[in-house]
């Protein structure tokens, strides 16, 4: 393999040239350039995306370190609309552990400020568990290509496969029809090889992003505990605008709230139709 940068370690000659393309698209043209990075827990989708950052930013001489790796997807967005030519990675599956319908309000958020940064000419990794729990808009519209790490064993990391962006759409509608993992069925030999541990480099300390990731955990754990302790208040004002036997404007009497608000009430479990299943 060849090897890249000025620390001299081996990358891959296809993820090169990828990563080649994306250099000529951010520097020529007012464009952006997004790859989606996904792989079970432990296989190196961290690694490789530390790999991949580092190069892309030695080779448009911008800056990379632990700064512009993102948990939080506040941090993220506000990174994102506040600057210019940043290589960015987000690590979006940090949010594995939680509820879908939190992921998907975290994915809105995020797809909103892509929707309107393409002219920033950021480079932006987005680590996730599977692509095709993404929402489509990154995988057909914004990505310019998969990077799957994997394990031949199930035991030892440093396997990569890279997908192009014709193939996306595809694998998505494999998916979608069959439910089995599509990444056999698309591999091309000629995309397939290994990567090193990035953590074994003078890249970024793990210990200083294991210490920043465990940071936002805890952080997200508790925002997500509160908002799910809401539950039971959201479900009491859906009870009350159900009630019968009493019309609204008796109902807002007796609280003191106005009608609008109680009959905003019972629009609550198509806001938030993972917690009002039995209900909506």
């Amino acid at each position: 393999m060849p090897k890249v940068t000025d620390l001299q370690y081996q990358l891959e000659g296809f993820l090169i040239e990828k990563m080649d393309c994306i250099h000529t698209r951010v520097t020529k043209r007012k464009l952006d350039g997004i790859f989606l990075i996904d792989g079970d827990e432990g296989f190196g989708k961290t690694g490789i995306s530390i790999l991949l950052a580092k190069y892309i930013a030695w080779k448009t001489d911008r800056e990379f370190n632990l700064d512009h790796i993102f948990f939080d997807p506040k941090e993220l967005i506000a990174y994102i609309n506040s600057t210019k030519k940043q290589v960015i990675i987000w690590d979006e599956a940090a949010l594995g552990g939680l509820a879908s319908g939190w992921q998907n309000k975290v994915q809105q958020m995020v797809i909103q400020t892509l929707m309107t940064c393409r002219s920033r000419q950021h480079i932006i990794f987005f680590n996730c568990p599977k692509f095709y729990r993404l929402n489509k808009y990154f995988v057909m519209d914004r990505a310019e290509g998969l990077i799957h790490v994997y394990s031949e064993n199930r035991i030892d990391a440093g396997k990569v496969a890279y997908f192009k962006k014709d193939q996306l759409e595809y694998m998505m509608e494999y998916w979608t029809k069959k439910h089995k993992h599509p990444y056999k069925v698309f591999y091309r030999k000629q995309l397939r090889g290994n990567f090193i541990d990035a953590f074994k480099l003078d890249i970024l300390s793990e210990d200083a992003y294991d210490k920043k990731k465990d940071s936002y955990t805890e952080k997200l754990l508790s925002q997500y505990s509160n908002d799910r302790y809401n539950e039971k208040l959201l479900k009491l004002q859906h009870s009350v605008y159900k009630m019968q036997g009493i019309t609204q404007k008796e109902k807002s009497k007796c609280i003191g709230l106005g009608t609008d608000t109680i009959s905003a009430w019972g629009k609550i479990p198509s806001k938030y139709p993972e917690i009002f299943k039995e209900v909506a």
